[in-house]
C-alpha cells in the first residue's frame, strides 16, 4: 500500500499494532510503535533482501526506535537482533538506528545498542543516530542520494508510522 503526504511518497509493506515496515527511496524502514519485538524484526529482515535486491545500487536499512518508554528487548528479540546484525551484507549498503528519545536514558539506549549490532557484524557497520538529521546526512552518502534531506526523511518516518 502506498501512502503519502505532499512531500513524500512511503510504500507501507506491513502494519501491526507493535510496528510498521515501510519504504522510502531505497531506504527500508522498520518503525518501532511500542517494545521491540521478534516478529518485527524477523519480518523486515525476510521483507529486505528480495525489495533490495530490485533497488539499483542496493539498498539502506533503518530502524527507527520510539520516543515512547519501553522496556529493554527480552532474550529472544535480542538474539533476533544478532542474528540480523550478524548476517552478510550483500545488497545492503548500510544499516542505521534513529532513537528518537533525549537525555541521558537516550544517550545510554544508543550506547548498548552500539555494542550490540557491533558484535559479530559481517555487514556494514553500525550506524545510531539521535536526530532525523544526522541519519540523512549519512543515507544520503551511503546510497549516493541528494534527495534524501532531513526535512524529507523526517516527513516519511511520520508518514510510515500513521500509516
Amino acid at each position: 500500500m502506498v501512502t503519502s503526504s505532499s512531500s513524500v511518497k512511503v510504500e507501507l509493506l506491513e502494519r501491526t499494532d507493535g510496528y510498521v515496515v515501510a519504504t522510502w527511496r531505497r531506504l527500508m524502514l522498520l518503525v518501532w510503535r511500542g517494545q521491540a519485538s521478534v516478529a518485527g524484526i524477523e519480518r523486515s529482515r525476510a521483507l529486505f533482501r528480495p525489495w533490495a535486491e530490485r533497488q539499483p545500487g542496493g539498498a539502506a536499512f533503518l530502524i527507527v526506535v520510539t520516543r515512547e518508554r519501553t522496556m529493554p528487548p527480552d532474550e529472544e528479540t535480542r538474539a533476533a537482533m544478532q542474528r540480523v546484525a550478524s548476517a552478510p551484507g550483500g545488497c545492503m549498503k548500510g544499516m542505521a538506528t534513529l532513537v528518537e528519545a533525549e537525555g541521558f536514558i537516550a544517550a545510554s539506549v544508543r550506547a548498548v545498542m552500539m555494542r550490540l549490532q557491533a558484535r559479530g557484524t559481517q555487514g556494514p557497520a553500525p550506524n545510531i543516530f539521535g536526530t532525523p538529521a544526522d541519519v540523512a546526512a549519512w543515507a544520503a552518502v551511503v546510497l549516493q542520494d541528494r534527495e534524501v534531506t532531513p526535512e524529507a526523511l523526517a516527513e516519511a518516518i511520520r508518514v510510515a508510522r500513521e500509516g
